[in-house]
């Protein structure tokens, strides 16, 4: 596959919604260009006027490096799995394009699972005291940080993801139960069960996260989508979506479909 795929789907209509899909092919253990396809088609559904950028994995990390990459567009969203990833530059790049420039952003499934070495893999109290999660990044990638950045703040991931995940349980259903009533999941039912899927745990969640949907797989239970503010915009997390059968079905797609549309009303916490 070559360094980079970019292409424009769906519409130019003046006035429609415009949203980046930033993913990586193939996936090792995700589906991604199948999943890339579905996306295309729930864009050209929803009427949105859609750009993706895909390649394979490494180079895309170093494209998350570019400046301003998400400029013109009115939501991200970011369908990856960055788990081993040390580049914090292109994470933190990544968080200014939110926080900073106030681009509002989609993470589905494992890009919460990404960065781990500065959120997961280290010690607690590395990053120091403020910061508003439970980070525990490795101290010698927080060395090398500060070495290069002095006292700007170290990008723990689970800190931008607002609900920081460490690991996964099996492949059976989850019960998705919605949170009271929102316009991101208005047309999701209260209930519903998913086929064989992984369920994300929570090892620690930001105060201001507000949750959309929890999720139950047997005795675990966890917050599968959420609204986080961050900076000049906002966050949305969706864990559900592992299993090609996640993205076959009409409640999953009507998910992405209306939180994109919410990001994009609310690109402002």
């Amino acid at each position: 596959m070559g360094f980079l795929i970019f292409a424009l789907f769906v519409t130019s209509l003046a006035g429609a919604t415009k949203v980046l899909y930033f993913t990586h092919e193939p996936g090792r253990w995700h589906k991604y260009t199948a999943q890339k396809k579905i996306f295309s088609q729930i864009a050209e559904k929803a009427g949105w006027e859609l750009s993706i950028l895909t390649g394979e994995h490494e180079p895309q990390i170093a494209k998350l490096r570019t400046p301003d990459f998400g400029k013109g567009y009115d939501v991200i969203v970011y369908n990856f799995c960055f788990a081993k990833s040390r580049d914090t530059e292109a994470q933190a790049n990544l968080v200014a394009q939110t926080r900073e420039n106030g681009v509002p952003a989609m993470l589905i499934h494992c890009a919460m699972h990404s960065w781990w070495p500065t959120f997961r893999d280290g010690k607690t109290g590395a990053i120091g005291p403020d910061y508003k999660g439970d980070a525990k990044a490795d101290p010698v990638l927080v060395a090398e940080w500060k070495k290069k950045h002095g006292e700007k703040p170290f990008p723990a991931w689970g800190d931008f993801t607002g609900v920081a995940s460490g690991r996964h349980g099996p492949k059976q259903p989850i019960k998705m139960i919605k949170v009271g009533n929102h316009a991101a999941t208005k047309s999701f039912p209260k209930e519903f069960t998913t086929g064989n899927t992984e369920l994300y745990n929570n090892i620690y969640k930001l105060d201001s996260v507000i949750p959309l949907i929890e999720g139950v797989q047997g005795k675990a239970k966890a917050t599968v989508m959420w609204l986080c503010p961050q900076g000049k915009s906002q966050v949305m997390g969706l864990t559900v979506g592992h299993d090609m059968g996640d993205w076959a079905t009409d409640e999953y797609r009507g998910l992405i479909t209306d939180g994109v549309n919410y990001l994009a009303k609310h690109p402002k916490p």
